[in-house]
């Protein structure tokens, strides 16, 4: 998922010419010493698949995640879980800023009162402690239990016993890391902090807790029901919280019993599915909708599974190009909320429309800092028009009505009603008289860029309730651009070949904070955008990536997941900009020796004049000797080539088992070549790339590849005889296009589970990505890999699992018997995964596909 503003609730990817990267920093003197304690540590690494994909020990831990400063910015909140507690949820920690330092707040002991879950896995715990460590001194010696007896000291023997068991609970013995029986510790799933205060509330398991910094008291839970408390948002004097439960909207405020529900009766069927509560507290907006554009098809397919005696079928729903449209109603609403003893409050709908296809966006809109209007953006994939509309609470109240004698009886009725029920009859709270007002629209602009953009601009009101900042791509990347309804200006406050993805403004709404690709596409950075000047500010100079940012309110202090070619990806706190310091510490020891291998980035110009980015490992760089005049090396190229979000493959840091790993190994030990690319297709790189495919689906990939290759031929002394290309899912269907229409170019290919027949994939992709479709005509039926497979000259591997119930397997069968059909049976081979999904997974392991890869290489690009 691409960054978004941040709401303040829960839950809430011709010969070619070099071109120059430009100069890069030179590291430090720490950065060197540490870079070559890597190279030297590498040097002892057993450079073998069984080492690199061994199924018995995880190569990279999880990720902090959900990172959040309080109002203040003397602390953050992050969701993380270390590396023996993989298997389990992540649990809630405090980042004290001052300090440097870092807590942990929930964890099994402190959730094992609350949760039969949580219990379960302390039980099994201890259990396990008693049964094969027996003394605490037994277990020191043993290193299992080794902050057991350091915990105890200068106990008293009854808190001797506390703390022992509660080292015990917490702690994750090896017996428990990767015991998929044991039972398993949910969590935290979410927190808000308080917008007045130091406190904040917790998601955990559908409940509701609250936690006070500094408070020595365990943590308060204010619920405990059947049904998943969602949604949670601070009042935004900090004196409660709302929340929808099953459906309903209700309000409670600290030490108060009243259960106030606040959620109108809405017509037509519709449901309340998100909202956000207005600055001074007493009005609401929210979306409303009677169903899921997703889930509307009847259509379903069958999936064989064979892991019983007789084969079965397993039914899922699959909506495609030429299905029906599902007819979802959805709305906008402006709610007064009651006040004191009154019931009713003002219900306006200020806007509706019927869905006219999967990628159809509609907004939770956004509240002026005064509280007087909403702003918010929709977007119709039928016709691609984007309006950015508004909405007033009107300033001047109308006159108090007196209420219908319908309604008069109704109250009549309920007060006659028995005390332990309710009449049906009886108003809900929160029921007023539906008024209807149309939003006007301030900006529409017809939307032409990538497939992913629409869900992205997300406008949101500056400090003087009148502008509006949004993200389009009306120049040609994702940028900044700031609305003034009044003038009806657009103005663009960022600009260049870069990619811009908002994480939010101050509280006073006078800055943006951002991640940009600004210094390199192969880069993430941190910046702060001051509207009133245009002022841009990098608040993260350390090369790499940094994601999933949080800044605090003065941009003085960033926590953001980093990661770089040879450093792998941990929560870290940059302050000032200059200061970065690791805060998490997540992978095993063996992840430095495979990671610290640095490619070399590259980048040159196809075709079409435009820059092709990529990362390549060399035989050189592991100290082989360099090529002498007439030798060359096997090259093998990794591809993706589609539109994900903001997702690529090109970026500092990564660790994608194929481009890094995998590629890594090839080179050496078998001397090759390896090179990612990122062709036209893939997000991140502006509009024309991520909407190169729509009705020429991989065509420019094929373009920008075969120049790929021959730049590589040029400048790594790659062997133009001896060409591998691979991919998986998109990638699969790119492989595949290019082993059919350039055999000159490329000798064999592996192609992973590839969606060769768009007219078979899911509606919501194909439909915005690859071309338009009719309702019961399969248009997408012309870019089908079909009529092409009769081009295959070299050796080709197809790869699936066969329960893949993303890109379906059918797919690949089809394709294989359209090759045999064609006389390439001597040609193209088929690996299957009887039990595999959409990454495999089953019977196949990465150990054993990377096993095969390596076996068809070396015997097919000879």
């Amino acid at each position: 998922m691409a960054p978004t503003i941040r709401l303040p609730h829960l839950f809430a990817p011709v010969a070619a010419v070099a071109l120059s990267l430009g100069p890069q920093a030179a590291p430090g003197a720490d950065e060197t010493d540490a870079a070559e304690q890597k190279s030297e540590e590498a040097e002892g690494f057993e450079w073998t698949l069984e080492s690199l994909f061994d199924e018995d020990e995880t190569l990279m831990g999880p990720s902090a995640r959900s990172m959040a400063f309080s109002h203040d910015g003397k602390y953050a909140a992050y969701l993380w879980r270390p590396f023996a507690e993989r298997r389990h949820g992540s649990d809630l920690w405090i980042f004290d800023v001052e300090k440097g330092e870092a807590k942990r707040v929930t964890s099994v002991s402190v959730m094992e009162p609350f949760q039969k879950r949580a219990a379960k896995v302390a039980e099994d715990r201890l259990k396990k402690h008693d049964e094969s460590e027996g003394k605490a001194d037994k277990a020191k010696s043993e290193g299992s239990w080794g902050e057991l007896e350091d915990a105890m000291k200068g106990k008293s023997p009854e808190d001797e016993i506390e703390v022992g068991r509660k080292t015990i609970v917490d702690t994750v013995g090896e017996k428990d890391a990767d015991d998929e029986d044991a039972p398993r510790y949910g969590g935290i799933q979410g927190f808000v902090w308080a917008p007045t205060a130091n406190e904040m509330l917790i998601s955990s398991s559908g409940d509701i807790y609250r936690h006070v910094i500094g408070d020595d008291e365990e943590l308060v839970r204010l619920t405990r029901t059947r049904t998943a408390e969602r949604e949670v948002q601070y009042l935004p004097d900090g004196s409660g919280y709302t929340s929808l439960v099953d459906g309903a909207l209700v309000r409670v405020r600290f030490g108060d019993h009243l259960v106030d529900q606040l959620d109108p009766e809405l017509p037509g069927g519709l449901t309340m599915r998100s909202y956000a509560l207005s600055p001074d507290g007493k009005r609401i907006v929210f979306v409303a909708s009677s169903g899921s554009i997703y889930r509307g098809g009847s259509r379903t397919v069958d999936i064989a599974t064979y892991r019983d005696r007789f084969m079965k079928v397993r039914t899922v729903p699959r909506t495609v190009s030429d299905d029906p449209v599902a007819k979802v109603e959805s709305a906008v609403f402006l709610h007064e909320l009651p006040t004191g003893d009154s019931e009713v409050g003002r219900l306006i709908k200020v806007y509706e429309r019927t869905s006219s296809g999967p990628r159809d966006v509609l907004q939770l809109p956004d509240w002026a800092p005064d509280s007087s209007s909403v702003t918010f953006s929709v977007f119709d994939q039928a016709t691609s028009q984007v309006h950015i509309l508004e909405a007033d609470f009107e300033k001047d109240e109308p006159e108090e009505e007196s209420r219908s004698e319908d309604t008069e009886s109704a109250d009549e009725e309920g007060a006659e009603s028995p005390a332990d029920g309710k009449d049906e009859e009886d108003e809900l709270p929160g029921t007023g008289e539906l008024e209807e007002r149309e939003a006007r629209i301030v900006h529409r602009f017809l939307h032409t860029g990538g497939p992913n953009t629409p869900r992205m601009i997300e406008p949101r009101y500056l400090a003087d309730s009148r502008r509006i900042a949004l993200i389009t791509e009306q120049t040609g990347f994702r940028h900044v651009h700031v609305l003034d309804p009044v003038y009806e200006t657009l103005v663009p406050m960022t600009h260049g070949r870069y990619e811009v993805y908002p994480l939010g403004l101050n509280e006073a709404r006078t800055h943006m904070f951002m991640e940009a690709t600004k210094e390199d596409s192969a880069c993430l950075d941190i910046y702060a955008l001051e509207f009133d000047t245009g002022e841009l500010a990098r608040l993260t100079e350390r090369r790499g990536v940094h994601s999933s940012a949080a800044v605090s309110d003065d941009g003085a202090h960033v926590l953001a997941i980093h990661a770089a070619f040879g450093s792998p990806r941990e929560l870290v706190h940059v302050a000032n900009a200059k200061d970065t310091t690791a805060i998490t510490d997540s992978h095993p020891e063996r992840t430095t020796e495979i990671l610290a291998a640095q490619p070399e980035l590259f980048a040159y110009e196809n075709r079409a004049g435009q820059e092709i980015r990529g990362f390549v490992f060399t035989p050189e760089q592991f100290g082989a000797p360099k090529l002498q005049e007439g030798e060359t090396r096997p090259l093998l190229v990794y591809v993706y080539g589609g539109p994900l979000g903001t997702r690529k493959s090109v970026v500092e840091g990564t660790v994608q088992s194929s481009a890094y790993q995998f590629a890594q190994y090839m080179t050496r030990e078998h001397g090759w070549v390896t090179a990612t690319i990122d062709p036209r297709g893939q997000s991140g790189y502006g509009a024309l790339f991520e909407k190169a495919n729509f009705e020429q689906v991989g065509k420019p990939q094929v373009e920008d590849l075969v120049d790929g290759v021959r730049y590589l031929v040029e400048a790594h002394g790659a062997d133009a005889d001896r060409v591998a290309i691979h991919g998986w899912s998109f990638g699969g269907f790119q492989t595949q296009m290019c082993m059919y229409t350039e055999p000159e170019v490329f000798k064999c290919g592996i192609a992973g589970a590839g969606p060769t027949e768009w007219e078979n994939y899911n509606s919501w992709y194909s439909t915005g990505t690859i071309g338009s479709s009719r309702e019961g005509e399969t248009d997408l039926g012309k870019y089908s890999l079909l009529p092409l497979a009769k081009g295959l000259e070299g050796k080709l591997l197809l790869v699936h699992g066969m329960e893949d119930s993303n890109v379906l397997y059918q797919d690949t069968v089809r394709v294989y018997a359209e090759l045999l059909d064609a006389g390439k049976e001597a040609l193209v081979e088929l690996f299957v995964d009887p039990t595999g999904g959409h990454g495999l997974g089953g019977h196949v392991k990465s150990l054993g596909r990377f096993r095969k890869y390596e076996e068809f290489l070396l015997r097919a690009n000879r």
